[in-house]
């Protein structure tokens, strides 16, 4: 798969993790951001499947929640019972480069660049078209979206299945299956993931924003985020 100068598999640095920093606490909040044209959506589910992508990418609005505290990057990690990603600023420090991978990708002049991290590795592009990454940066561009679309990496965790729901925690996001979702208000669509069906590229809306009310207090550990989201009456 040919890339555009930063490639999306190449090894990380501290630079990557500063540039990510400067560019999350640049963008507007999702509410700010205006709607994307469902024949972008279409037209990108084509070139998707075209590509044979739709299984390892999808599209995410670029949108940020928070100011990033210096030092700090924001990276999820997927749990279970009940399926989740939860993702938080973390120290840059503490983080092992080989262990983690860009997940969320804007278009910039020298190239994509991650703006936000998982946990794991990078699922094998092996089977993606070489040429696609250099046509959908054309397309954003064409269209000028490039701060509008950003790139997502899926990965194979549940949590990249459809109707996975974004809530805004201090410091942090939580992605919750829809099915465990409660007493919340649906703020805007913020992700979208593609697929073929018999041959013939479907969209589905599998990140939404929910508004809670206030955002949670900043957490330590994954079970004290569950107590917390339970005692809110979350889930």
């Amino acid at each position: 798969m040919k890339g555009l100068g930063g490639a999306l598999d190449r090894a990380l640095n501290v630079h990557d993790f500063q540039e990510s920093r400067a560019f999350y606490n640049s963008f507007k909040d999702d509410e700010a951001q205006p709607d994307v044209a469902d024949q972008h959506i279409q037209n990108l589910a084509a070139l998707f499947v075209c590509h044979n992508a739709e299984k390892i990418f999808g599209i995410h609005l670029i949108h940020g929640h928070f100011q990033i505290p210096e030092g700090t990057v924001m990276v999820g990690t997927n749990f279970q019972n009940p399926n989740m990603r939860w993702a938080k600023t973390t120290d840059v420090n503490k983080l092992d480069e080989s262990s983690i991978h860009g997940h969320i990708f804007v278009l910039t002049n020298g190239g994509f660049r991650a703006y936000e991290f998982q946990d794991g590795p990078l699922p094998d592009f092996n089977n993606v078209g070489q040429d696609f990454l250099v046509e959908f940066a054309h397309y954003v561009l064409d269209h000028n979206l490039v701060d509008l679309i950003g790139l997502q990496v899926l990965g194979d965790g549940a949590c990249n299945n459809h109707g996975m729901f974004e809530l805004i925690l201090d410091q942090g996001t939580i992605m919750l299956d829809n099915s465990v979702i409660k007493n919340c208000e649906l703020t805007r669509i913020t992700g979208w993931s593609f697929e073929s069906c018999d041959g013939i590229p479907m969209t589905s809306e599998n990140h939404k924003v929910f508004n809670a009310g206030k955002p949670l207090p900043k957490l330590e550990n994954v079970e004290d985020l569950k107590a917390a989201l339970v005692e809110a009456g979350v889930m």
